[in-house]
């Protein structure tokens, strides 16, 4: 095993690491975790001098017999960097945990009990969270009990072998006889002693989902969150902090990340000293959850990432943390049929004839899986209704002679859902007025003509179950495209309000793993309005989530840029659709560097459209799975900042890679080369761009030639293939 975790019984001093990264910290004589380094493994540590900050004014407290004392071993108690910060106390950098019991009091501070070390990680039982064998992961699990109440916390830290990631999840324990409120749930402390970083975070809206940032980290308390109900298309449960030189190659960096899929919040404060403390977890807003006696209470798990090899090994960790550690589902990282969604091509407006003409013009495009979308249940002719109602709308298809059609083409089959909404026109809303989110008799707000589940009610979550499952087992459906069209709000529901946000989406996580344990080989595919619960905790459950609503393949090029820092390709719903901003070939390109499929009335496709389309299948069969979908992602050219973008996947074997090279506005014939990255630099490799052979130092510190005339949204993916 190449991870390690040490204590030092002298000193009290974990030592957390493997052959990436040190992570230290120790048991101070309060009895607080007080942390002291976190970066690249070192030999000699000298523990004392790291710990003097050479500050006397906060050195000294009052005890109960009003008797000054002087803390020991150099103990600040409003600037030590700290693992569990205290919520009421000196220190006013942001707290962990936010407690309040029946006497309205929120001071809290947890204290060291125990601590015990094993091979494994501990599984959540009402969350999703991480997995691996137990011989390639160590845990440090820390008993910590708070001062003046009896709360326990149980605080787990978890190393891998072969990656540069700390897991961190935390569980709280009531075991007084009084009621406490839980306000605050951080999952994420990190304490670093500086401050000289730039902060990068991805914003959006809508059809523009994750637009990178980068910026110097400001010398107050920056904050990232949602407040939507969800992870959301406007932010994003992961940020990165690195030095001012590092870029994609070189140079340090952290990044934090969340197994979570509701409302959050990332605090980055950095405070009078010029240290930064970085908080991730639950959005307190709208929180307020009782604990009664012998309660538990499961944060959602930390994903902490360190990295000296730029911007490019935040996301090498990330992928293989995702697709190795994350992902549930069995075949995930097995080649994926190419996929046909025939949403963009006729909407709600179809019958059983228009989607088997669909169907036959899907297949000889390449299709190997069709996916009706939207429209097939209730009375759905409009979006103003039937949501809740998952059953067959007979009058409109025959669904056993589509799938039938379907599986006699030799193709999968998938179909849409939207679990998590309820229209008012709607049988089920009409049987259960209650199931909707808010409340009948008040006035509540309606997006896309839609309410809100709510999957805090049981019966509710049970009701959507049993339809769900009749469509399935009467039906030989692959694939599920699970969608979520609408943020949440106004949110009176079947349990107090400052619970609402966090148990709609344990709800919903439930609801999601009853169905796959009961449908374990259906593949299943996320979607918010596109984009909008791209998370972590999503991926958990879906190998890919469609990416974003957006189909304009050169607005794509940013969105699938920026969401690459921290989600695999892989993970990423990309299709090849009927925008006419560029050619079909172009198109297929920026397709393919994503899960790659087709949406759009395949009636409407050419002769040439097809052509252009079936070459890029054919490197979809031939190199995708092992190259694009399994292998190390490389960006070559940033679409934020210059005018390209440009990215490299290379396989795990160095054996194959495919670069992509798309330019925006046109340009001449300048003096041009594209260096690439990742090659085995003393190996020769073909490229199928000149044919010709070079050595991979060449291809890194030279580049391919691309010194010619460019026009709008030119486009080029270069195969190269190693040589015996």
């Amino acid at each position: 095993m190449n991870s390690y975790i040490e204590f030092n019984s002298k000193t009290k001093l974990f030592t957390l690491g493997n052959k990436f990264f040190q992570y230290k910290f120790f048991i101070n004589s309060k009895n607080y975790l007080q942390h002291i380094y976190f970066g690249k493994p070192i030999k000699d540590f000298e523990f004392d001098e790291t710990i003097n900050l050479n500050w006397d004014w906060s050195k000294t407290y009052l005890d109960e017999n009003d008797v000054e004392h002087l803390y020991e071993d150099n103990y600040y108690n409003d600037r030590s960097l700290m693992e569990v910060p205290s919520q009421g106390a000196m220190d006013k950098r942001g707290s962990l945990v936010k407690i309040r019991d029946k006497n309205g009091s929120t001071y809290t501070k947890f204290k060291y009990v125990s601590h015990v070390i094993y091979n494994g990680k501990p599984i959540l039982k009402t969350l999703p969270s991480s997995h691996t064998s137990t011989d390639e992961c160590k845990t440090l699990e820390i008993h910590l009990k708070e001062e003046s109440r009896n709360v326990e916390m149980i605080l787990c830290y978890t190393i891998f072998d072969n990656l540069s990631i700390i897991v961190r999840n935390t569980k709280i324990v009531n075991k007084s006889n009084e009621i406490i409120n839980l306000l605050k749930a951080n999952s994420i402390c990190v304490n670093l002693p500086e401050s000289n970083f730039d902060l990068i975070h991805f914003h959006g809206d809508w059809c523009m989902e994750r637009f990178k940032e980068r910026k110097p980290l400001s010398n107050l308390k920056n904050v990232i969150e949602s407040n939507y109900g969800r992870s959301s298309h406007e932010k994003n449960p992961f940020v990165i902090l690195c030095d001012k030189q590092t870029n994609e190659q070189n140079g340090r960096a952290f990044a934090f990340s969340f197994v979570y899929s509701g409302n959050f919040k990332i605090e980055v404060n950095v405070d009078k000293w010029r240290s930064t403390r970085v908080l991730m977890g639950i959005n307190d807003e709208d929180f307020d959850f009782t604990l009664k006696e012998n309660d538990e209470f499961e944060f959602p798990e930390g994903v902490i990432v360190y990295t000296e090899e730029g911007l490019n090994g935040i996301s090498h960790n990330m992928h293989d943390f995702v697709r190795n550690n994350l992902i549930k589902y069995k075949n995930a990282k097995k080649h994926r049929p190419l996929l046909f969604n025939a949403w963009e091509g006729c909407y709600l407006d179809f019958n059983t004839q228009v989607i088997l003409d669909y169907m036959e013009q899907a297949k000889s495009v390449g299709s190997e899986l069709f996916v009706l979308d939207d429209g097939w249940f209730g009375k759905r002719d409009s979006d103003d209704r039937s949501l809740g109602d998952w059953f067959v709308y007979e009058d409109k298809l025959n669904l056993k002679k589509v799938i039938d059609k379907c599986h006699d083409l030799g193709m999968k089959f998938g179909i849409w859902f939207e679990p998590e909404m309820i229209n008012s026109n709607s049988e089920l809303y009409r049987k259960n007025p209650n199931y909707a989110l808010g409340g009948k008799g008040n006035e509540r707000t309606l997006s896309r003509h839609q309410l809100v589940l709510d999957t805090t009610n049981e019966q509710a979550i049970n009701d959507v179950f049993d339809m769900m499952c009749n469509i399935l087992d009467n039906y030989d459906i692959d694939y599920v495209k699970w969608d979520h069209n609408r943020n949440v709000g106004e949110i009176s529901s079947a349990v107090s309000y400052g619970e609402t946000y966090h148990r709609l989406i344990l709800g919903t996580y439930k609801l999601l793993d009853m169905l796959q344990k009961k449908y374990p080989n259906v593949f299943f595919e996320g979607c918010a309005s596109g984009g909008g619960r791209f998370d972590l905790g999503m991926l958990y459950y879906n190998p890919q989530i469609w990416t974003s609503d957006e189909t304009d393949p050169v607005q794509r090029l940013f969105i699938q840029y920026g969401t690459s820092y921290a989600y695999p390709l892989s993970t990423m719903g990309s299709h090849i659709s009927k925008s006419k901003m560029t050619s079909f070939k172009t198109k297929a390109h920026i397709a393919l560097f994503g899960t790659y499929g087709i949406e759009m009335n395949p009636c409407t496709l050419t002769k040439e459209d097809k052509k252009e389309i079936q070459e890029v299948n054919e490197l979809y069969h031939k190199y995708h799975n092992d190259v694009i979908a399994n292998g190390d992602l490389y960006r070559l050219s940033c679409p934020f900042e210059t005018n390209y973008m440009s990215m490299m996947s290379v396989s795990k074997d160095k054996n194959n890679a495919l670069v992509l090279f798309v330019n925006k506005m046109k340009e001449n014939n300048r003096y041009r080369f594209l260096k690439l990255q990742g090659l085995d630099r003393n190996s020769k490799y073909l490229n199928n761009y000149d044919n010709k052979t070079y050595y991979g130092d060449y291809y890194m510190n030279v580049g391919i030639n691309l010194t010619r005339w460019l026009d709008e949204f030119s486009s080029f993916v270069i195969v190269l293939t190693k040589q015996d």
